[in-house]
């Protein structure tokens, strides 16, 4: 009775009716199962969803398991006069008990002096307690309940019910601000969406100072969650709340740049960020594009988010698009939730929604059975179609162990059939997950192996060269690493340009925007010639394959009739530097031999006669 250092009052209010009217079989061994908001009944009426859910559930027979979610909630400039009134404080409890369609077995509240109110209450379920401070306006809550129902579609009922402004507010007096975060607790042996990315990244993260779900919605094919956030580390929360009013303030003059960065994930796995889906998706395109000497036809494989799709469209050399997606209840959830992703309205000529800018050809379909179907080398030709200048894959992450992934990125065939797919001077780029770890074992063993099989499968397929680079701003919690497959010698030569002659190339390319702002906010000369060293983390793991790659021993030289497609250790030792500090990347072992062979002054005279690529 001496909660958070009050003494207890005279008179507190229990109440065992609850268990009494249920009677004693609701106590029997049962599923310990919460029955509201399963997965797919998550939309705007959360109490609706919660009522669905709760008759799907009743009705199904399932697994106990050792297994829950706790929900912690803090609420501060709460009205004191409510957070000291034990019977509105039992009173709400009960009615988010009833709103929630939980089962409330007993509860118990003390009034403290000289304030304060302590009160649990106890749940077929589990429980849901509380503690306030009238006097700082303070109340913290927790929710727990076993089962696979989920809490967070109950976190508007609990902000109604104890979120309650204060009566008599001063001019400076802030509005109730709730701080929330989720956890999977328990030992359950089935995967949970709540618990990968999204739960490291959002859920379960105390230190924000502001998040909301969004969105959410099962598809067909997977989950996509929706959240904003604001972490005080980057932004300020009271800069995002001056930046929804009209005082005149710099915040309100300006809110996009206070807006809280908005994430989507797939099953739970983070896929863009506000802040970061611009250098991801340029990262992505643009390399690939501006290597090309004219890049007519381009298609994409995924993308449903549409910012893929978007950057594609800012060439003016672009005919003809084909996005080939096929869950398209996401596209239509990114152009309702991921605006900011898929407009195309500051793209000179183009379209509010770049899927319909005519130059897009937008398809709903399983994009492996596509391409299957008109380029594998079994396909019957009555679904013929003109090959591509650049194929872009934006799908999976090789690292996800789901099969799908796994059909992407070692089926052979597969493969075989998007090299089919590229024209001769043609480019295939993918995003290959996470760049790889400098500690990290060899990555054909390691949870990079599907990463592995793409990289040494380029050369049997039949590519000219091969590229790894890797962009750090996607706001992905690490770099993250892409890869360029280029079909024929014209490409390369392209890629290997200086900055300058790549910021002009961007001058011609690129269509004008609307507002006058520059058509790319990230990738320029500058950033292409980061890119083409390859990562020195790809380099160490590719070293310690077994056995042994012949660019990593001692004593062994490699030439290009005996080097491997991907040998990331020959790539880095392109780039040299001559001793008056002009660098170039150059043709690797043919100019260092004869460095080695002839001298300084013949390297530097090969070096000048060839603009620095051999």
């Amino acid at each position: 009775n001496n909660a958070a250092g009050h003494t207890s009052a005279e008179g507190d209010s229990s109440n065992a009716a609850a268990a009494a009217a249920a009677g004693n079989s609701v106590c029997k061994e049962q599923q310990c199962s919460r029955s509201a908001a399963a997965n797919g009944g998550m939309d705007s009426d959360n109490t609706d969803a919660i009522a669905s859910n709760n008759d799907t559930n009743a009705n199904d027979e399932e697994e106990h398991l050792p297994a829950g979610q706790h929900l912690l909630i803090d609420i501060k400039h709460v009205d004191g006069t409510f957070l000291n009134s034990e019977s509105r404080l039992a009173e709400a409890m009960i009615e988010v008990v009833n709103l929630s369609k939980l089962t409330l077995l007993s509860y118990h509240c003390h009034k403290l002096i000289p304030m304060g109110v302590s009160c649990v209450g106890v749940l077929l379920e589990s429980h849901i307690s509380f503690h306030t401070w009238p006097e700082e306006g303070v109340i913290t809550l927790d929710l727990f309940t076993c089962g696979e129902g989920e809490l967070i579609p109950i976190l508007p009922i609990l902000e109604g019910l104890f979120a309650v402004p204060r009566e008599i507010a001063e001019e400076d007096d802030e509005k109730p601000q709730v701080v929330w975060t989720h956890k999977l607790r328990g030992f359950s042996p089935k995967e949970n969406a709540l618990g990968d990315d999204l739960g490291q990244f959002v859920l379960e993260r105390t230190d924000l100072d502001f998040k909301v779900e969004v969105g959410t919605t099962q598809t067909k094919f997977q989950r996509i969650d929706i959240y904003d956030h604001i972490d005080p580390k980057h932004r300020d929360h009271r800069s995002y709340i001056m930046s929804l009013s009209n005082d005149g303030s710099y915040e309100s003059q300006h809110p996009e740049q206070f807006l809280p960065n908005r994430e989507i994930y797939l099953d739970g796995v983070l896929q863009s960020t506000r802040y970061g889906n611009e250098a991801y998706h340029e990262a992505l395109v643009h390399p690939a594009m501006l290597s090309h000497p004219h890049p007519k036809r381009v298609a994409i494989i995924g993308g449903g988010e549409g910012a893929t799709l978007r950057e594609v469209l800012k060439h003016k050399s672009l005919d003809k698009v084909k996005m080939i997606e096929i869950d398209g209840e996401m596209v239509e959830f990114s152009r309702k939730y991921l605006p900011d992703w898929n407009s195309c309205d500051d793209i000179a000529g183009s379209a509010e929604w770049c899927g319909d800018d005519e130059r897009a050809d937008v398809h709903y379909e399983d994009g492996m059975a596509w391409f299957n179907d008109r380029f594998s080398d079994t396909a019957s030709g009555e679904d013929k179609e003109e090959q591509f200048d650049i194929l872009i894959m934006d799908a999976l992450d090789p690292q996800d162990n789901i099969p799908f992934a796994d059909i992407l990125y070692t089926d052979e065939a597969f493969l075989k059939t998007l090299f089919n797919a590229v024209s001769d001077d043609g480019i295939i780029v993918m995003q290959l997950g996470e760049t790889a770890n400098i500690h990290g074992p060899p990555e054909e063993i390691s949870r990079n192996s599907k990463r592995a099989f793409v990289l040494n499968n380029f050369e049997k397929l039949g590519f000219h060269s091969v590229h790894i680079y890797e962009e750090g701003r996607c706001e992905f919690r690490a770099p993250w690493s892409f890869v360029l497959a280029m079909k024929g010698p014209l490409s390369e030569s392209r890629w290997f340009r200086n900055a300058a002659e790549t910021d002009l190339e961007i001058h011609k390319r690129m269509i004008e925007t609307v507002s006058g702002a520059p058509t790319l906010k990230y990738v320029d000369g500058s950033v292409m010639e980061g890119y083409k060293v390859t990562p020195k983390s790809f380099e160490v793991v590719y070293c310690l394959s077994a056995p042994s790659p012949q660019s990593c021993l001692t004593g062994v030289t490699v030439t290009k009739e005996n080097r491997k497609l991907y040998d990331p250790v020959s790539d880095r030792r392109f780039f040299i530097t001559i001793e008056y500090g002009w660098s170039r990347y150059v043709g690797g072992t043919d100019l260092q031999t004869l460095f080695e062979e002839q001298g300084r002054s013949s390297a530097q005279q090969l070096a000048q006669q060839c603009e620095g690529r051999v």
